[in-house]
């Protein structure tokens, strides 16, 4: 009970802070490399590195405690109604925007919060799961997982991002606020898709780890390379042309793939962990598997016998020469 509210208690207070400081950050880089122009100067962009090289380290600790509890990353997933609420009425975030600072809000815009939010419930999801099963599920199962799971956040990540243009973004650049049911239902779908793939972990633990890898390179060409990336993105609808390299400047990438390389590491640990006081992944005569030391038996106190018996000498031996008459047997009265 301790454990799951302190988890709790660092989720819900680092991760609303990472997901500012990643905002703060990429609020910079965005119009560093879209409104102002990059010349190739890497000075500008140390100071909102920082900033979400310390909002990533805030959210890798929030994954971290999923050791001790899933508590802390499912209750965060509560966090996930404001993205939501935006997505089907567009128009509550020119509410947020009057009483929060814009800095910290335009990472909303751009579907941040959501892709964050999203994984951390998912984590926390498997993670109880895995505690409630530990057994492996076979290397069928954990084949198969590699292959699907990728498809299910690609998937995922391009549903929210085509919801997202069509419906936030494209309501705050051009002031229509308007319901747009295929919007707000491409945003539900891509953001259920994306717990679906991180859920497949549960049978495949390495599951994650590619995905992890794209995300990463893609957020290191975004900044290393920024006229590669933008080539390679014109491919894109163009609704999302802007959305995909806004939100990996964001940090969204690059939050998201160490997440999933951290919550494999915590998943293979919680794994052993709950393999090791379940008994029905217990070997037979092996006591590893119980939660209690096995009975240990007390030494022998005495020597163990031989056998045959070892004849030894009499101390004293009858003496040479003539012997006294033997005692009857049963001794007579009188005698």
């Amino acid at each position: 009970m301790t454990a799951r509210l302190i988890t709790s208690a660092i989720a819900l207070v680092l991760t609303p802070i990472a997901l500012i400081l990643l905002s703060l950050g990429g609020q910079t880089m965005n119009l560093t490399l879209f409104a102002y122009g990059f010349d190739g100067e890497f000075g500008p962009l140390i100071g909102p590195l920082l900033l979400q090289t310390l909002g990533v380290v805030l959210l890798i600790v929030v994954v971290l405690t999923g050791v001790w509890s899933s508590a802390g990353l499912i209750v965060v997933g509560a966090f996930m109604i404001a993205p939501l609420i935006a997505a089907f009425f567009p128009v509550t975030l020119t509410w947020i925007y009057r009483v929060a600072p814009r800095e910290w809000v335009d990472g909303l815009v751009y579907g941040l919060p959501l892709v964050i939010l999203a994984a951390l419930s998912a984590m926390g999801l498997v993670l109880a799961l895995v505690r409630r099963d530990p057994r492996p599920k076979g290397g069928a199962l954990g084949a198969i997982g590699v292959v699907i799971a990728p498809l299910l956040l690609a998937a995922g990540a391009w549903a929210i991002t085509w919801g997202i243009a069509e419906g936030v973004l494209f309501a705050l650049q051009r002031f229509q606020f308007d319901l747009r049911p295929d919007a707000a239902s491409a945003t539900i779908v891509g953001t259920l898709l994306v717990i679906a793939g991180i859920t497949v972990s549960r049978w495949s633990p390495f599951a994650l780890v590619l995905p992890a890898v794209v995300l990463l390179f893609g957020s290191v060409v975004m900044i290393a390379a920024p006229s590669v990336a933008f080539n390679l993105l014109v491919a894109l609808p163009r609704s999302m042309n802007t959305l995909v390299p806004s939100l990996l400047l964001y940090g969204g990438g690059a939050a998201a793939g160490l997440m999933y390389l951290t919550f494999t590491a915590v998943l293979l640990r919680v794994r052993s962990q709950s393999r090791l006081t379940d008994p029905r992944t217990a070997v037979p005569g092996d006591a590893t598997g119980s939660p209690y030391p096995g009975a240990q038996h007390a030494p022998t106190q005495y020597a163990q016998a031989q056998h045959p018996p070892t004849r030894h000498p009499h101390p004293h031996p009858p003496a040479a020469g003539p012997q006294p008459p033997a005692a009857p047997y049963p001794p007579q009265p009188g005698a």
